[in-house]
């Protein structure tokens, strides 16, 4: 358990760093990460090696898609189509029930589309949902995020899911009305959570989104459709993907979240005055640049520093303890797998691991391999937190302290997992 110690203090001191001595997370990440690959007998060189491999490999495929997406939300924003989107929210739901609403649309997009992609298209609703409501834009920020959350370690045909389905060798399709009961349990439980924390969840707009306010303008006749068309052809093309061979040329191109995103760009571009049109256009790239600059960096050092986590080896260090814990039942492959999301910040690591620990006694009968997978999504959900990218994600996009997001979105995904994880009890016992 040397290894764990290690991460734990590594983790620690990161927190301690960021929070406390006000250290900028992008040196801290860093440094956490160099002396965490060091301690754990690796070299210098090996250490750089996968804190540049990590950075690399989160941003080759989320720093597009984090610009587009804040071109695409400077876009609505200013147009007034996220306002048009947030009145139509209003009007199905009502205004105390837009928590739920952001709960029900992230379980739903959620399924074809992964969390960051998700979350960043649908952010510009948020902020002009709280605007109009009067609802923190944070409490509507963790209601999406965490059913987004969920429907990412839980509902299949995200590759977390398939892959724990693959590796117990069990039908998807008996996984599935499991898996969607412990994920509504896990929503629920959070959406409870974020109720009785609606005091302590308040926090004020930007003043960005204040200017936009001032800014914006009004949509009229048939251009009322395009905000819905920009924010909904990017998720629906990304979706599609799941359902159509990658090999056609078309659905490959469509169906990746970078020309998914810009796609829905250019459905938004009708929205712009065509006075001074590309100069307008320029205009909101470069102010998207600017606010995704900082976010694209803090990403990819997250993601760096989980690397290093995933290259030292400390969740093969911990896996020869797993076998004396059968005793636990089917409570051990929840324990498991919330240890590995808590330790590596990666709930797909985390599934695949978990349920390679659990195959031989699933398949040897000892436990049942439904409930099984989906204690296994449940565990999950874990602790979100430094570790994690999504983490510094979130964390960036509405301009909150580390400390705030560890209080707020780590304690609500570690309630959103037990309550997942109770429900498989539940339906554990009932037989």
């Amino acid at each position: 358990m040397t290894g764990l110690a290690v991460l734990v203090g590594c983790i620690v001191l990161l927190i301690v760093a960021i929070t406390i001595l006000k250290v900028h997370p992008i040196p801290a990440l860093l440094i956490a990460g160099l002396v965490l690959g060091l301690s754990s007998g690796s070299s210098v060189e090996a250490v750089t090696e996968s804190l540049l491999s990590g950075f690399g490999n989160t941003l080759k495929w989320i720093g597009l898609v984090i610009l587009f997406g804040t071109l695409l939300g400077e876009i609505l924003a200013v147009t007034g189509g996220a306002d048009v989107i947030a009145e139509s929210v209003i009007k199905v739901f009502g205004i105390k029930r837009l928590p739920m609403a952001m709960a029900v649309i992230g379980f739903l997009v959620g399924i074809p589309v992964f969390v960051d992609v998700a979350y960043l298209t649908l952010l510009p609703t948020v902020v002009a949902l709280s605007r109009n409501s009067g609802h923190s834009v944070l409490v509507l920020g963790l209601s999406l995020a965490s059913s987004l959350t969920v429907a990412h370690a839980l509902i299949p045909p995200t590759p977390g899911p398939l892959a724990v389905a693959a590796i117990l060798e069990t039908d998807v399709g008996g996984m599935i009305p499991f898996n969607v009961t412990i994920g509504l349990v896990a929503v629920i439980g959070g959406l409870i959570w974020i109720k009785f924390n609606q005091k302590n969840l308040s926090i004020p707009l930007s003043k960005e989104v204040v200017q936009i306010e001032e800014d914006k303008t009004t949509i009229l006749g048939f251009k009322r459709i395009l905000p819905f068309v920009a924010l909904l052809s990017p998720l629906v093309l990304m979706g599609m993907g799941n359902f159509f061979s990658s090999e056609q040329p078309v659905i490959a191109l469509i169906k990746n979240p970078v020309w998914a995103l810009l796609i829905g760009v250019v459905f938004a571009l009708p929205l712009l005055s065509r006075k001074d049109f590309s100069k307008n256009l320029n205009d909101y790239f470069q102010t998207a640049g600017a606010k995704s600059a900082t976010v694209i960096l803090i990403t990819g050092t997250g993601g760096a520093f989980g690397q290093v986590i995933k290259d030292t080896e400390i969740v093969s260090s911990l896996l020869p303890e797993a076998g004396g814990l059968a005793a636990f039942g089917i409570i051990l492959p929840f324990l498991l797998s919330f240890m590995f999301t808590t330790v590596t910040g990666s709930i797909t690591v985390s599934l695949i691991t978990t349920a390679s620990l659990m195959a031989p006694m699933v398949t040897n009968g000892s436990l049942p391999a439904e409930l099984t997978a989906a204690a296994i999504g449940a565990g999950s959900l874990g602790v979100i937190h430094v570790n994690s990218s999504f983490f510094w994600l979130f964390k960036e996009v509405h301009d909150l302290s580390t400390t705030k997001v560890l209080k707020s979105f780590s304690v609500l995904s570690a309630v959103v997992a037990l309550a997942g994880g109770l429900m498989v009890l539940l339906l554990h016992y009932l037989g």
